[in-house]
C-alpha cells in the first residue's frame, strides 16, 4: 500500500466491524431506555400533583412516597445496571477503533475484550440498508489520503469534538427545560391559591426525581465537556508534533496513550439520547467533515513540502 495513504476507510465499512457498531448502539441504547423510563415517571409526577394533588386531598401523600422511592431505586439498581451497559459498549466501540485505527488493544485498561457471543446475540438479525447508510463511513473517508500515524489523530480528535459539542448543547437544553417547568409549576400552584405548605407538597415534592436528575445530569455533562475539552488540547499537542515528525515511532504509542484517555471517558461518561443527536447531525457532520478536511489538507501539505525539501 502506498505509505501516504491508509485502509481506514475500507476496514471501517468490513461486515464485522459493522456488527460491533450495531452492538455497541444496542448497549447503549438499552442503559438509554432505562434512563428514560426513569426520567418519564419524574416527568409525569408533578403533573399529576399539580392536576389532581389538588382535589384529591388521599393522593398527596402516596405522590411524595413514590417520588422518594424512585429516586431511591434509580440511584440503587437503575444506575448501576447502565453502568454496565455502557462499559460494554464503550469495550465494543473500542474494539472497533483499534482494529479499525491498527492499535493493539490495552488490556490493563479496557480489560478483556467482550464475548463475541455478546456481540452475537445482539446482531442476529441481518443488517437492514438503512441502518447499513447510518454505519458506514464511521470516520471520515478524507482520512484515507494521509498517512496513518496522521490518520489516526483526525479520526480520535472527531470522536472527542463530535461528542462534546453534543453534550453542551444537551446539558443547556436539560437545564433551561427543567427550569421553566419548575417555574411554571409554581406560578400554577401560585395562581391557583396554593398555600405555601402544599406548594411544598404538591409541587416541590413530586418535582425531587426529575430536580435531582437535571442537576445531576448537568453537572456530570460539565464534567465530561472540561474532561473533552482537556483531551482535545492534548489532541492538538499530538497533532503539531506528528506534523513535526510525521515518521516519529513515538506516534503509535501516543496514539494509543490518547485512546486510553478517550477510553476512560466512554466509560464513565454520562448518556446522551439518541434524539439528541440526530436534532443536529446535519450540522454536526457537517463540521467534522469540514475539520477533518482542513487537517488533512494541512498534513498534505506538509507532507508535500518535506518531499520537496529532500
Amino acid at each position: 500500500m502506498d505509505e501516504t495513504k491508509n485502509d481506514i476507510p475500507s476496514r471501517q465499512d468490513e461486515p464485522q466491524r459493522l456488527d460491533l457498531l450495531r452492538a455497541q448502539r444496542v448497549y447503549y441504547r438499552r442503559a438509554k431506555r432505562l434512563q428514560i423510563v426513569f426520567l418519564a415517571a419524574a416527568l409525569i409526577l408533578p403533573w399529576i400533583s399539580l392536576l389532581w394533588g389538588d382535589s384529591t386531598q388521599e393522593i398527596r401523600p402516596l405522590l411524595a412516597l413514590v417520588s422518594v422511592l424512585l429516586l431511591l431505586v434509580e440511584l440503587s439498581a437503575g444506575v448501576r445496571l447502565q453502568r454496565e451497559w455502557v462499559k460494554t459498549a464503550a469495550r465494543i466501540q473500542e474494539q472497533f477503533d483499534t482494529e479499525v485505527l491498527g492499535l493493539p488493544w490495552n488490556s490493563f485498561v479496557a480489560g478483556a475484550k467482550v464475548d463475541p457471543e455478546s456481540i452475537r446475540v445482539v446482531t442476529l438479525q441481518p443488517i437492514t440498508p438503512a441502518e447499513k447508510v447510518k454505519l458506514e463511513g464511521w470516520y471520515e473517508r478524507c482520512v484515507g489520503q494521509i498517512p496513518i500515524p496522521l490518520a489516526r489523530i483526525v479520526c480520535q480528535r472527531t470522536n472527542i469534538t463530535y461528542d462534546m459539542r453534543v453534550r453542551k448543547r444537551y446539558s443547556m437544553g436539560c437545564l433551561l427545560l427543567a427550569g421553566s417547568m419548575l417555574v411554571y409549576f409554581l406560578v400554577r400552584g401560585v395562581y391557583d391559591g396554593l398555600t405555601l405548605a402544599a406548594l411544598l407538597l404538591n409541587v416541590l415534592v413530586p418535582f425531587l426525581p426529575l430536580g435531582a436528575f437535571v442537576l445531576r445530569e448537568h453537572r456530570k455533562q460539565a464534567d465530561t465537556i472540561e474532561s473533552l475539552s482537556t483531551l482535545r488540547s492534548e489532541t492538538d499537542k499530538l497533532w503539531a508534533k506528528a506534523l513535526k515528525s510525521p515518521a516519529s515511532p513515538e506516534l503509535d504509542q501516543d496514539a494509543r496513550n490518547l485512546q486510553d484517555a478517550i477510553y476512560r471517558n466512554r466509560t464513565s461518561n454520562p448518556l446522551v439520547y439518541d434524539w439528541v443527536y440526530w436534532l443536529s447531525r446535519k450540522l454536526n457532520e457537517n463540521l467534522a467533515h469540514h475539520a477533518a478536511a482542513t487537517l488533512v489538507a494541512e498534513a498534505q501539505r506538509n507532507l508535500s513540502h518535506r518531499n520537496q525539501g529532500n
